[in-house]
């Protein structure tokens, strides 16, 4: 596990986008596992969304 150090708006960001994932798992689990797929890949790339405010 590692921890991204990025700042609250971003968290904040970021946590919307994992439970966005986690609702879309509960109608389509393939597409679900999709946007989590895309959403790591994202990250690893150090693609990460602007601040919410």
């Amino acid at each position: 596990m590692r921890a991204l150090q990025v700042p609250e708006g971003v968290r904040m960001a970021l946590t919307r986008k994992l439970l966005v994932i986690t609702a879309a798992a509960k109608h389509d689990l393939a597409a679900a596992a999709r946007r989590l797929e895309r959403f790591n890949k994202d990250l690893d790339e150090g693609r990460i969304p602007d601040e919410e405010h």
